[in-house]
């Protein structure tokens, strides 16, 4: 393993309903402000979002 001093973030997503579609907004407000996670989990429909998200279909 070769450790960097770039920082690694993690995307946590959880579930809720309503709540977890608002989480489209804050993986675009991530991105418009140039920070990509290096790992996406969720659980419920924050699973559902991140896979959207990670399979590069959250636009679709």
């Amino acid at each position: 393993m070769n450790p960097s001093n770039t920082p690694r973030i993690g995307l946590a997503l959880g579930g809720g309903s309503a709540r977890g579609w608002a989480h489209i907004g804050v993986i675009r407000a991530l991105k418009d402000a140039g920070i990509e996670p290096d790992i996406v989990c969720g659980t419920s429909i924050g699973a559902l979002v991140g896979a959207t998200y990670v399979g590069g279909e959250l636009d679709r």
